[in-house]
């Protein structure tokens, strides 16, 4: 005669009832790891590439200018509309400079610089330690 013990590994050794639930715990560390750095990285690509084309937009619209001061209130008024032209970037985290180089041929050259602070990325600082705290970008456009 077996001993009680005996048969009660022997019924939980044949049950395989919450083996998924156990691999799945397992497993979704790492999951929801690699899904928080491709969301992560995805939204910095597309933050990066929308401060580039903030920045090379803004030296663009400023061609249409006659003079200096009209180029200058294009290229910033095109900066201050950059929350409606792209949704990514909130407009109370972005610093801007226009500035005029006068050596021929004349040009403009406009910096922008994207604050991460509150955003997905500074979540992600937390976690991963990516120290990211600006995203730049330039553009300069020779007239």
């Amino acid at each position: 005669m077996a001993h009680p013990c005996t048969r009660c590994f022997d019924r939980f050794r044949g049950d395989h009832s919450g083996a998924v639930a156990i691999e799945f715990m397992l497993i979704a560390p790492i999951l929801f790891a690699l899904l928080l750095g491709i969301i992560t990285l995805g939204y910095f690509v597309g933050i990066s590439h929308s401060v580039s084309q903030l920045a090379t937009g803004a030296a663009r619209v400023s061609v249409t200018g006659l003079d200096q001061a009209e180029r200058e209130s294009l290229a910033e008024t095109y900066l201050a509309q950059a929350g409606s032209r792209y949704p990514l970037l909130a407009t109370d985290a972005l610093t801007s400079t226009v500035t005029f180089d006068g050596t021929d041929p004349a040009g403009i050259t406009v910096k922008v610089v994207y604050s991460v602070d509150g955003s997905l990325l500074d979540v992600a600082n937390g976690f991963l330690g990516l120290g990211i705290t600006n995203i730049n970008g330039s553009a300069y456009l020779a007239y």
